[in-house]
């Protein structure tokens, strides 16, 4: 009957295909490590019952020479093969974490929006850290293991069959054991794995958040926090622990047994002149090379579930499927045709809220600029983001040149609607690098024209690297309202032709905004302006507004016309003078 594999190393395999040659290096260079293992108590029954008592100096060299190089060949090829294991594990840990991250890149903004950055970041971490270990390092254990029992089994019988039938008991007893406690000691490994992974994420949103929370002086709140998650992985790894305890104690209770039944009977076998003391000392040193290794079986077995489990937690990350995913037959939009948008009867339920949006018919001609107000969550984000497709409308269709935004390829679309939150994303590069994201073909002259038109001339003259300054993490050497006129510098070099700004001026004072929104209508003329946003005067500008509560557009005109319609509720309309 076939040993079943696990199908986690089924997953496992065509990702360690790729390193094979290696693989098969490293198996050869154990395989005679293994063998070597055998020559010394074979040489030491030599020396015992023959070279010793004949008084053979000749033989004797000899027999030290075979000893010396039974152990240092033995190093050698066992450590030249781990160091082939461990290089073929490390390119398939690389190729891993690539895969991962492609993975993820591909995932829908929803996934985001309801996943810690230490959740994301933990299978990075853990996960393939321990399978590097298992092919590095756990595996070739196992596999010394396999294949030095095998040939100390063989040369035991080669010794003495009768005693070699005393040691063939444990074996059924082992896997007996090791049955009945394979499905915990998997369920408990998963449990460790959960645990950890609580504790990174939590770790990674308070190391992010240090500041805040010493202001709102909860510092002692998020350590006790920090101790109940520890407590939980401590928890798991005992019990873990105390599992391996009672299954090691289990598995060396029939270990140590056979292995005084074995030296009882081999003891009577030389009083009765049927076995040779050199034959005993030598079979006594094969058996402790068979136990040896099976006595640390447990440890092995142990962490191999853990493997598993990190197995299972990569598998089920590479298994989330994006919600927002490319038609096979996907175009990229027409570049003859107006930009008219169009949403018709959309209907959309943002993460199984209560709050939906539903828009029967809303039409914005190419070139409008369209103010979208409302109270905090009316909507007006997720409309846009909807028109953006980062998500998908549940029903309904949106077009954009008349055609529907699922039928479109995503690079045209992503490359031609450009999207902008309140608090965008900067990288720890340099200013250049930041400005030329999607744009790599820009010339220092646009860089410096771009920034110029966001009003950062004066940023640039206090940094003496210029554009190669270095923005730093979380651009904490930049204002908030400096890291938003980068970004909408590099919107502008996009030249989109759709523009959605969210929030995006918010922290800019009154007349930097106007000024900055001015200088967007001058160098996209063409394109469409989308702004949300809470003040009056920004809105008052806006040739169209759009008033949204409760996920439905409610008011569709002018400043004046919605004015005197009262449909400005100063719940969320903010005059000028509070921008600050």
């Amino acid at each position: 009957m076939p040993i079943p594999i696990p199908c986690e190393l089924r997953w496992l395999f065509p990702k360690v295909k790729p390193q094979l040659a290696l693989h098969a290096a490293s198996f050869l260079c154990l395989t005679l490590a293994s063998l070597l293992t055998l020559v010394t108590p074979l040489t030491f029954r030599w020396l015992i019952d023959s070279i010793l008592p004949g008084r053979h100096a000749q033989l004797l060299v000899i027999a030290i020479g075979l000893i010396f190089a039974s152990y240092e060949g033995r190093a050698v090829l066992s450590s030249f093969g781990g160091y082939l294991t461990f290089r073929a594990t490390q390119r398939t840990a690389l190729a891993l974490r690539l895969s991962l991250l492609q993975h993820i890149d591909s995932l829908s903004a929803d996934h985001f929006d309801r996943t810690q950055v230490g959740e994301l970041l933990y299978p990075f971490e853990g996960p393939i850290d321990e399978i590097s270990y298992f092919g590095s390092d756990l595996f070739p254990s196992i596999l010394r293991t396999a294949i030095a029992a095998g040939a100390t089994l063989s040369a035991m019988a080669f010794l003495n069959p009768l005693l070699t039938l005393v040691v063939l008991p444990l074996l059924p007893v082992f896997l007996a054991v090791r049955h009945r406690y394979r499905r915990r000691i998997g369920r408990q490994a998963d449990l460790v794995q959960f645990a950890r992974s609580r504790f990174s994420s939590f770790l990674q949103e308070h190391l992010s958040a240090v500041t805040q929370i010493q202001l709102l002086r909860q510092t002692d709140r998020q350590e006790r926090t920090a101790s109940e998650l520890l407590a939980d992985t401590v928890r798991s790894q005992d019990d873990l622990c105390k599992t391996g305890a009672f299954f090691s104690a289990l598995s060396n209770l029939a270990i140590v047994s056979a292995v005084a039944v074995t030296i009882t009977c081999g003891s009577l076998m030389v009083f009765r002149n049927q076995l040779t003391i050199g034959t005993l000392v030598a079979f006594y040193s094969l058996l402790g090379q068979l136990f040896d290794p099976l006595g640390t079986a447990m440890e092995m077995y142990s962490r191999a579930q853990r493997t598993y489990a990190s197995i299972r937690q990569i598998q089920a990350v590479l298994g989330k499927v994006p919600t927002v995913k490319e038609h096979r037959q996907a175009t990229p939009l027409a570049s003859d045709r107006p930009w008219h948008v169009a949403f018709r009867d959309v209907s959309f339920v943002y993460q199984r809220r209560s709050n939906v949006i539903r828009v029967p018919g809303l039409r914005i001609l190419q070139g409008e600029r369209v103010a979208i107000v409302g109270p905090n969550g009316a909507g007006k984000s997720t409309l846009v983001k909807l028109l953006a497709r980062l998500y998908d409308v549940d029903s309904g269709e949106i077009c954009i040149a008349g055609a529907d935004v699922r039928a479109v390829t995503l690079a045209s679309l992503r490359s031609s609607v450009c999207y902008l939150p309140a608090q965008p994303i900067l990288f720890h590069r340099s200013l250049a690098d930041n400005l030329r994201i999607g744009r790599f073909d820009s010339t220092r002259e646009d860089l410096e024209r771009v920034l110029h038109l966001v009003g950062l001339t004066k940023y640039l003259e206090g940094f003496p690297r210029s554009l190669e300054e270095y923005i730093e993490p979380s651009a904490s050497n930049l204002s908030s309202g400096e890291r938003q006129r980068v970004a909408i510098a590099r919107a502008l070099l996009h030249q989109p032709r759709i523009l959605i700004l969210d929030e995006t001026t918010s922290s800019l004072d009154p007349a930097s905004e106007a000024a900055l929104l001015r200088t967007i209508d001058g160098m996209l003329p063409d394109a469409t302006l989308m702004v949300i946003s809470h003040r009056l005067q920004s809105i008052s500008r806006m040739g169209r507004i759009l008033v949204m509560r409760k996920g439905q557009v409610v008011g569709d005109g002018n400043h004046s016309d919605l004015n005197a319609a009262n449909l400005f509720d100063g719940e969320f309309m903010r005059p000028a003078a509070s921008a600050w």
